[in-house]
């Protein structure tokens, strides 16, 4: 490599550069095959079960009764939405993209060209300059930069790079020019690192996808088994025709497998992701509508959410009588080139001004803490920190500024020196002129959405990568409790930083390592983990919580990382998007039971049918009828019903306690029908309009517990559709294979359905009891544990 010095050539030769291609030094990396369509589909228990349902209707279609295989239109419903939202899911990853320079200045042979960042070799030597975002890790060689590195670190302090010095690819020239050596490419880059880890697929594990999953690993044990059993009773012992044992047999699996619960899930979720767009927020992945709903740990990153990442000069201070402020900083901000927040909002205080004539003009740097102009017939003037600037010949300005740094304040001094400023110190008769005290700006909506986040009983951690003092006395402008304990995490070890994520509320100096294992760790505790953030020192966390919300401001990695985007950066949007995933998941909870009441009256009339009986009651084509009246039409549409109330219990727990007295009476007066009708010599049609009426007066009565009729929508809702099942019923006889039933069957379905109401209120207080012994004993058996 060449450097520039009076005539030689700069950069790298073409046979240098081809020479460093050959070896795979370039800036390009490998192409992600980690996880692929077909790798992400098939590794979904769900997909199995489709395969399942279409074996089903494959068997259906044998016996020529098609009409009994309508039960496939919700299965393939189902496959669509599921191939949808992994495909989708697949795609946003794969534009995953840290980088936004397309094209860098670096020397090839000598001559300076604009390449794209791809055709990047190990040690280019690039031309950096005010503006650029660096594009590759490099080290400067000749010049110098002041770099912003809050992108990738979260602090919005300016760094000081000099030769020799290391650039981290993504961080930002503010001011200088160089020319620096590459000395990573490819997957070596610091970003490429951070990108490698954040495209990985996040499979979070929310709780209703859990509980569905759950459900279908226990019918999977069962289905097969059972059913074989089923068609093998009906076909051989019970000399049932070949169809009507298939028929019977595959309306017990379609029973048994809670395929409307899924498509409910997946319709409710997509319509609110619709919701959510109109309020612009972006959902970029539908399950985490049900971790944010239940969401007890709010971890904010300070810039881009609570404050709007900039200063603002709140006030200004003059140490010495009749001195210009305004005047003189005009005069500075007209000059110096510094875009640093500091600088911005001066100039946004002070108008710009160029009444005295310039002749030396020093930029800030991070190491000099300090910016300074000499002008002619005025002296030099200086911007910095106090304790740079001053001597302690001035310890009660000194004193002064301390105190304003601990109310919160940023501060800044005007200072002023006869001589002008030399690189070898700073001049000896330094006098200070007034304070610049300056805050970060809050976001007006800030306080009242951490109002409402206290009000619900979430506990709101600022983590951040600025100073914990700074961190704290923000917290304080927005009333977070427990802003006053602040803890600075650079100190900390692993151990103490897990002690420490549970006893504060504020930390600062956070690194985007330690911000991913406070999420961990907070998740460990079995807390239900969001985090907010726009930078990549964001990104790990994002990934990492049970629901990420990225600002549309931020970068592109924070964004495509995230369950949820804020499209207009709207922090008070939160507040309603919790309320949107509580009404989400109260809604499908109550759907869910009625669900669930087929899932598990399919499998006890199963087994009991093996035990006594003849065939299984039901065809497909009955009990698709069954659902569409009295779960799927009306939960789709009540679960656009407002309900923000906090989510009580586990899902799987709430839903089982709802359904299975309303299934164990479906099974008990099913059982009842058949083998009285067995008795009776009744037939089979008639056996089945007897027990899809007694099924649907029992969902009736779930449909009162679960939706009690509070308002005349939910009364129109179920009243349309009762009309529409026994009109079916009426129209469609042929259709559902129905028949006229015998005096004595007519009596035993009154009976039943009298006393049915009092069989489900038994059931009903015996799995109550039996649930509170057995929360009873686990409580017990966890304290002997701990002890």
């Amino acid at each position: 490599m060449r450097i520039i010095e009076n005539n030689q050539t700069i950069g790298l030769t073409s046979g240098e550069v081809k020479a460093r291609v050959q070896r795979g030094q370039v800036n390009k990396t490998k192409k992600d095959t980690t996880n692929t369509y077909p790798k992400i589909l098939f590794t979904n228990i769900f997909t199995f079960f489709n395969l399942i349902n279409c074996v089903l209707f494959f068997l259906v279609c044998l016996t020529g009764s098609y009409q009994n295989g309508l039960f496939v239109f919700v299965v393939f419903s189902n496959v669509i939405i599921n191939l949808f939202q992994e495909v989708r899911s697949k795609r946003t990853l794969d534009k995953l993209a840290l980088l936004k320079v397309a094209k860098a200045d670096v020397y090839r042979d000598g001559k300076l060209e604009n390449l794209p960042i791809h055709k990047l070799v190990m040690d280019d030597v690039l031309r950096l300059k005010s503006g650029d975002q660096v594009p590759t890790d490099a080290k400067v060689i000749q010049g110098s930069l002041e770099v912003n590195e809050s992108l990738l670190t979260g602090e919005m302090d300016t760094i000081h790079k000099q030769p020799a010095d290391e650039l981290f690819s993504g961080s930002f020239i503010t001011a200088g020019e160089a020319l620096c050596q590459v000395i990573h490419v490819g997957a070596d880059n610091y970003i490429a690192k951070i990108n490698k880890e954040a495209k990985t697929i996040k499979r979070q594990k929310y709780l209703i996808q859990g509980s569905l999953n759950k459900i279908i690993r226990w019918i999977s044990l069962i289905l097969v088994p059972l059913c074989t059993l089923l068609f093998v009773k009906q076909f051989y012992f019970s000399h049932a025709a070949f169809n009507t044992a298939i028929l019977r047999t595959v309306a017990a699996a379609v029973g048994m497998f809670p395929e409307g619960l899924f498509l409910l899930t997946s319709v409710t979720l997509t319509i609110s992701a619709v919701y959510l767009a109109r309020k612009k927020v972006m959902v970029q992945e539908l399950n985490c509508i049900d971790a944010l709903a239940r969401v007890d740990v709010l971890c904010l990153d300070k810039t881009g959410t609570i404050t709007e990442g900039k200063m603002t000069v709140e006030k200004t201070i003059s140490l010495q009588s009749e001195t210009p402020l305004a005047e003189i900083t005009g005069n500075l901000m007209a000059q110096l080139p510094d875009q640093n927040p500091t600088a911005m909002a001066l100039r946004t205080f002070f108008s710009e001004k160029t009444t005295y004539q310039m002749q030396q003009v020093v930029p800030f740097s991070s190491d000099r803490k300090f910016s300074c102009v000499t002008f002619e017939g005025q002296g030099t003037y200086f911007i910095g920190a106090a304790s740079i600037l001053l001597g302690t010949n001035h310890e009660a300005v000194l004193k002064q500024e301390r105190q304003l740094a601990e109310e919160g304040y940023r501060v800044i001094v005007l200072a002023h020196s006869a001589q002008g400023y030399e690189e070898a110190g700073l001049p000896t008769d330094i006098e200070p002129l007034g304070f610049y005290l300056l805050s970060d700006t809050i976001r007006e909506d800030a306080k009242e959405t951490l109002e409402y986040f206290r009000s619900q009983a979430i506990q709101c951690k600022i983590i951040s990568g600025d100073d914990p003092v700074t961190v704290s006395q923000i917290a304080k402008k927005v009333n977070l409790p427990g802003a006053a304990d602040f803890i600075d995490v650079s100190k900390l070890t692993a151990a103490e930083l897990k002690e420490a994520v549970s006893n504060y509320q504020i930390f600062g100096r956070v690194t985007p390592q330690q911000k991913k294992e406070m999420v961990l760790y907070l998740k460990e505790q079995g807390h239900t983990v969001a985090m907010t953030g726009d930078g990549v020192n964001d990104v790990l966390a994002l990934k990492e919580a049970d629901c990420s919300i990225a600002m549309a401001s931020g970068v592109d990695a924070a964004r495509q990382v995230s369950n949820l985007v804020l499209l207009e950066n709207q922090f008070d949007a939160l507040p309603s998007v919790m309320d949107e995933g509580r009404r989400v998941i109260n809604n499908i909870t109550r759907s869910g039971s009625l669900v669930l009441v087929q899932v598990l009256f399919s499998i006890m009339i199963t087994m009991g049918t093996l035990l006594s009986g003849t065939t299984y009651p039901f065809e497909p084509i009955q009990l698709t009828i069954i659902n569409a009246c009295f779960v799927g039409i009306p939960t789709f549409f009540l679960n656009f019903e407002p309900d923000f109330n906090r989510i009580k219990g586990e899902f799987m727990t709430t839903i089982f306690k709802n359904a299975f007295p309303t299934a164990l009476t479906i099974t008990v007066g099913t059982l009842l029908i058949i083998n009285f009708g067995y008795w009776f010599n009744s037939s089979s049609k008639a056996l089945s309009i007897m027990s899809i009426i007694f099924t649907a007066w029992n969902y009736r009565l779930i449909q009162k517990k679960v939706y009690p009729a509070i308002n005349s929508y939910r009364t129109m809702i179920f009243f349309s559709t009762q009309i529409l099942y026994f009109a079916a019923l009426i129209v469609g006889r042929d259709l559902f294979n129905l028949g006229n039933t015998s005096y004595l069957n007519l009596i035993l379905l009154i009976a039943l359905l009298n006393f049915s109401a009092y069989m489900q209120r038994f059931a009903d207080k015996g799995i109550e009891l039996l649930m509170r012994r057995y929360t009873k004993k686990r409580k017990s058996l966890s304290k002997e544990m701990i002890q």
